[in-house]
Parts: structure tokens; C-alpha cells; sequence
């Protein structure tokens, strides 16, 4: 009965005694490979990273090949308002205007990046005599505690972990993106001389109109590029018969001239449909 205690004190010393050898045989590693082994881990961290910043932008899009290359088609947001734009003569007319966003114009992109290290830990040192006496110093990690029997060396790393600035290359994608937005109009409503907004019949009014205005400066155009063409050809062909009289050109005038003609029937009738539309407009549909 004298011995039960005593074998009950010396089981956990053995085991103590088994666990401390344990600790004083592991493997010593240069130096060297241990503190490089934590700038090592935060390198890839850092690699880790810059690919989900990659990933982010890939996610606002949709990837297609193009021959060898992969190409991100960027995903719009279409945003639709209304603005107030004054007319050329009196009042003014509500445009609903709409506008295609890229959403990595819009979205923030996370930029983690680790700015600052802080890891803890401590080594113990040991000086391997090598030939030609030189040194290798090993090292392995130990407990934090210090111990009463040696004084460990502590090599101590920190880690921060934090946002960064966008960089330079996305700063510039994003100003390009907004700067190319474009609104194209959807849809345009007259305003009354109160100041409500105009019936239905009094927006389609406008639209006709406005349409026909357009086709009228786009046939204008088109005349005036004739006329110019014409004077140009004239030109050339007095140059070609001053130089080379036997080879000029001959060049087809009448065929313009008569495009022409076509040209300005079509502006006059657009311009009567637009002044009887008005004069309707004026005196049957008026604003109030």
C-alpha cells in the first residue's frame, strides 16, 4: 500500500522526462531557412491576393476567346432619368434619357495587401563548428516561456493586414470607362405653358416632328456633300484636260445635279409636313 503512491508520483515524471527529450532531440534548421520561412508565407499571401483582385474583376464581366486571347466583355448597369432641356424658340420638353454604366466603373475593388508583418516567436540557437573554421548557426523554435536553466534568442515578426489604394492601372480603366459614357434618349414629353406635362397626343406631335427635322438636316447634309463633290470634279477635270487633254476623264454632272433635285423635293415636302403639323399643333392641339 506504502509503494501505490510513490508509483503514482514518478508516472508523470517519466512522461515529463519523455516529452522534454523528445523537445531537446527535434532537428535543428539553419537559421537562414527559419526566418526566411514567414517572408515566404507572406509572399504568397500577397499572391494569394492580387489574384481575387483579379477574380473580382473577371466576376464583373464575361470572358470570351478571341483566337488565343481570352477577352472580358465588362457587364453594364443601364440607369434610366429624366432631364429638362430647353427649346430652340420658347419652353422646354423632358427627355428620358438612359445611360449604360460598367460596373467596375461604379463597384470598389478590395485591395488587400499586407503592409506590415508582426509574428512572434523565439528560436533556440546552436553554432555547428564546419572545417576551415567557419560556423553554421541552426535554429529551431521553441517555447515562449523562458526557461531557468538558458536565455533563448527571439526573433519576433508583426502582421498588419490592410487596405492599399487602387493602383494606377485600375484608377486609369475606371476614368476611361466613365469618360466614354454615353446617354442616348429614350423618349421625349413637351411641357405646357402651365408647366405640366404635355398629353400623350402632344408628345407624339413632338416626336413626328422631331423626326422630320432630323431627316431635313440629314438631307441638307447630304445636298451640300454633293455640291462639293461636284466642284471637286470640275476642278480636276479642267486640271486633267490642261495637262492631258486626250485622257480626261469624263465626269457625269447631269446624274448629281439631278440627285440633287431629288433631294430637294424630299427637303420640301418634309419641310410642308413639318410647318402643317405645327400650324395643327398651334391652332387645335394647343398646349393648354
Amino acid at each position: 500500500m506504502a509503494d501505490e503512491p510513490g508509483t503514482q508520483k514518478e508516472a508523470p515524471q517519466r512522461g515529463g522526462e519523455s516529452n522534454r527529450k523528445g523537445y531537446r532531440d527535434s532537428d535543428f534548421i539553419l537559421l537562414d531557412d527559419l526566418v526566411y520561412a514567414p517572408l515566404h508565407a507572406l509572399a504568397k499571401s500577397n499572391r494569394q491576393l492580387r489574384g481575387q483582385v483579379i477574380e473580382a474583376i473577371r466576376s464583373m464581366g464575361v470572358a470570351k476567346q478571341n483566337g488565343q486571347e481570352e477577352t472580358i466583355y465588362l457587364s453594364n448597369i443601364n440607369i434610366a432619368y429624366d432631364k429638362v432641356r430647353p427649346e430652340a424658340e420658347e419652353g422646354c420638353s423632358v427627355d428620358n434619357m438612359q445611360l449604360q454604366v460598367p460596373l467596375l466603373s461604379i463597384v470598389p475593388i478590395t485591395n488587400l495587401n499586407v503592409e506590415k508583418a508582426e509574428i512572434d516567436f523565439s528560436t533556440e540557437i546552436q553554432v555547428v563548428n564546419e572545417q576551415e573554421g567557419k560556423c553554421q548557426i541552426n535554429a529551431r523554435i521553441c517555447s515562449p516561456e523562458q526557461r531557468e536553466s538558458d536565455f533563448l534568442p527571439r526573433v519576433s515578426y508583426k502582421m498588419k493586414v490592410s487596405s492599399i489604394p487602387a493602383t494606377e492601372g485600375i484608377m486609369r480603366i475606371t476614368d476611361i470607362l466613365s469618360a466614354n459614357q454615353v446617354a442616348k434618349q429614350l423618349d421625349t414629353t413637351p411641357v405646357a405653358v402651365d408647366g405640366n406635362l404635355g398629353s400623350e397626343d402632344q408628345k407624339h406631335t413632338k416626336q413626328e416632328v422631331g423626326k422630320m427635322k432630323a431627316k431635313v438636316k440629314k438631307l441638307k447634309q447630304l445636298y451640300q456633300k454633293i455640291s462639293d463633290m461636284i466642284a471637286e470634279q470640275e476642278k480636276l477635270q479642267q486640271l486633267s484636260q490642261d495637262t492631258f487633254a486626250e485622257v480626261t476623264r469624263e465626269f457625269d454632272k447631269d446624274k448629281y445635279l439631278m440627285a440633287q433635285s431629288n433631294i430637294t423635293n424630299r427637303i420640301m415636302e418634309y419641310q410642308e409636313k413639318i410647318m402643317n403639323r405645327e400650324i395643327e399643333f398651334g391652332l387645335e392641339k394647343d398646349y393648354e
